[in-house]
């Protein structure tokens, strides 16, 4: 997990989604409820998904490397909801959650990351968000906090929140290039040699409407 911040212009949003009961914290129906009576804006709302996942999840490092294949959806998010604890793909099954049902659309991403110039040798889940027509990148898990000593440190990391595409690419790599939201993807080399140059002598690709697309398959 990576460790660089940005200023948090979201005080009063991330004080007020603060101030949600922990009896109305045991569904995501229950937070997304919440989150729709005390925000208007799909700006707040997400921010409000945001920061209510990233406080409320600790990384469980005892089970980084534990794969269970048999759990579903549902499974990954009651678990995290119920201990207070997950890895990323219960963070990320969380945060799109919540937001698919404040009525932002939100995807579960999959893919490889990198730190300090190193490609990381397990997979990692992230979510993509769009926000006022635009798609953005979201890191609950890495947003949470880091890794230090073989112990979770809770700190609200800004950077993960509403990334700019071709900013996060050079950490974040989907598997399927589509998530990247970029109209000239980089290939898996490019990544791998630390090459995030534009290179738009690429064909284009209209990634929103390949979106639409895999929307209308996917229903």
């Amino acid at each position: 997990m990576a460790t660089g911040q940005v200023k948090n212009n979201y005080e009063v949003t991330d004080k007020q989604v603060s101030k949600i009961e922990t009896s109305s914290t045991k569904s995501t129906e229950d937070i997304a409820n919440y989150i729709k009576d005390n925000f208007k804006t799909d700006g707040d709302k997400i921010r409000a998904v945001f920061y209510w996942t990233a406080s409320n999840i600790s990384y469980d490092v005892e089970n980084m490397f534990a794969v269970n294949f048999n759990e579903s959806k549902e499974d990954k998010i009651n678990k995290a909801l119920k201990n207070r604890k997950g890895v990323c793909i219960n963070y990320a099954e969380v945060f799109n959650d919540i937001a698919n049902k404040v009525g932002i659309e939100s995807v579960v991403i999959e893919g490889y990351t990198k730190q300090n110039g190193f490609t990381d040798y397990i997979s990692h889940a992230w979510c993509g968000a769009k926000i006022e027509g635009k798609w953005f990148v979201f890191d609950p898990t890495w947003g949470s906090g880091s890794i230090s000593g073989g112990k979770f440190i809770k700190k609200i990391n800004n950077y993960y929140f509403k990334a700019d595409p071709s900013k996060i690419i050079t950490s974040h790599m989907p598997f399927d290039y589509l998530w990247q939201f970029l109209n000239y993807p980089i290939t898996n080399q490019e990544f791998y040699n630390n090459n995030f140059v534009i290179n738009k002598t690429k064909p284009n690709f209209d990634f929103e409407a390949e979106i639409e697309k895999y929307n209308s398959l996917s229903y």
